[in-house]
């Protein structure tokens, strides 16, 4: 099984990203802020919003759920966001909808479309076939959700500065955790086995990089929006009802007929303590009384609390965690 997964990677890889997939494997950092915040101009975001306008037609406003990175609270934020019943989540059954993170996919498909007749780039830019696609694809979304709101979710924030383009007016959430926890969680949930495992050093790499993506659209920051609301994790465990009350302000759904009685009744999903395996992790389970998801770092070595605070503890700053 690992060996089909490993030849369809290779087999479905692009030369422009063997570089990468080789450091990735190696253990070595692959990432870079680049790959989270690629510069857009004032006018290619214009563009690119006119294009999925246009593209999507009329619809209501979508609202999107995106993570730092896996195991970041994703779903525990989307089964919140979907009782509301004005909303329609994992339209087209879409369980997870990473086509921001598939961005870069998105382009290298426009320059084959371009290679067969150089001539079209006077008319096409770098993410255009991107923009037209999110639009035709949240037109097709809505007409399988007639009157409703789609919900969409991905746990990754790659790419994240076209998401105001691409998506244009749907409302950004875009969610937190604490480092520790999300690489604690990662390396409880996904066996060792794994040819995707990433490694310590990795997963705090990627987390930092995350972080300080998702803060640039914070109030103050140089990406703020109004369209994009910037949550914790760890607030949301704490008063999910406050969650909620902001979230539907931030939205716009009507808070009268949010059924406030089962917030703090949500089971939990994907839990990294669960006993549960591979699909049936992510099912609905109740919560154990002693269920608590919060600060499970504190238990780790004094080494391994010090070598994340080398690599991301000026993230844990910047996202308003302790050291």
């Amino acid at each position: 099984m690992r060996l089909n997964r490993a030849a369809q990677i290779f087999g479905e890889m692009r030369i422009n990203q063997m570089g990468h997939v080789a450091r990735r494997l190696l253990g070595a950092r692959f990432l870079s802020i680049e790959d989270f915040l690629p510069p857009i101009t004032p006018e290619q975001g214009a563009r690119l919003a006119a294009l999925a306008r246009g593209a999507r037609g009329k619809i209501n406003t979508p609202i999107l759920v995106l993570g730092v990175m896996p195991r970041s609270g994703t779903n525990f934020v989307r089964d919140l966001v979907a009782m509301h019943p004005d909303v329609a989540a994992d339209a087209g059954r879409l369980y997870e909808f990473p086509l921001l993170h598939a961005a870069d996919d998105a382009a290298a498909f426009g320059r084959d479309f371009l290679r067969y007749f150089p001539r079209n780039g006077e008319v096409l830019e770098k993410y255009d076939l991107l923009a037209m696609l999110a639009g035709a694809w949240f037109r097709e979304l809505q007409a399988q959700a007639p009157g409703k709101h789609i919900l969409l979710k991905c746990p990754h924030v790659h790419n994240l500065t076209l998401a105001p383009y691409i998506f244009p007016d749907a409302k950004l959430i875009l969610c937190l955790r604490d480092g520790r926890d999300v690489v604690d969680s990662t390396l409880n949930t996904f066996s060792r086995y794994s040819l995707a495992r990433k490694t310590f050093r990795q997963l705090a790499d990627e987390w930092r990089l995350g972080t300080e993506a998702i803060t640039t659209f914070a109030e103050g920051g140089v990406n703020e929006t109004e369209d994009a609301l910037v949550v914790r994790y760890e607030d949301i465990v704490a008063d999910s009802q406050l969650f909620v009350t902001n979230m539907l302000a931030h939205t716009g759904l009507n808070p009268e007929v949010f059924p406030w009685d089962r917030v703090d009744q949500l089971p939990v999903r994907g839990s990294s303590r669960s006993n549960a395996s591979d699909d049936a992790r992510w099912q609905p389970q109740s919560k154990a009384s002693d269920f608590n998801p919060v600060k499970r770092w504190a238990a780790w070595s004094k080494a391994d609390k010090a070598r994340f605070d080398k690599l991301a503890g000026r993230a844990l700053e910047l996202a308003g965690y302790e050291r």
